[in-house]
């Protein structure tokens, strides 16, 4: 279901809505950012960092939830693949943090 969006009359409230999202966005990073230390703590190798069949489904449950918010699902899984593509590289600095590596 979509939702109604508001329509802006400026910049100024267009990038004031921006604002408002992104400290909305941020504890949820955080909070994701907090399971990816935990799946780190918990794989501990390195090489587990990347599970491409995961990637996949993650990716295409971005595109589901998109198309249900009415957004572009080639937009929501390019981001979400962007997202990932930092999260493990974070995973992976984790792993070899933690062996010593």
């Amino acid at each position: 279901m979509v939702s109604s969006r508001p329509t802006y009359a400026s910049m100024d409230e267009v990038r004031a809505a921006i604002d408002a999202l992104d400290e909305q966005l941020m504890p949820l990073m955080a909070a994701r950012a907090h399971c990816i230390a935990e799946a780190a703590r918990i794989k501990g190798d390195p090489d587990e960092a990347l599970v491409q069949w995961r990637v996949d489904e993650v990716a295409a449950h971005a595109r589901e939830l998109a198309e249900g918010q009415g957004m572009d699902p080639d937009l929501a899984e390019k981001l979400w693949r962007a997202m990932m593509r930092e999260f493990i590289a974070h995973e992976r600095t984790l792993m070899e943090q933690a062996s010593g590596s």
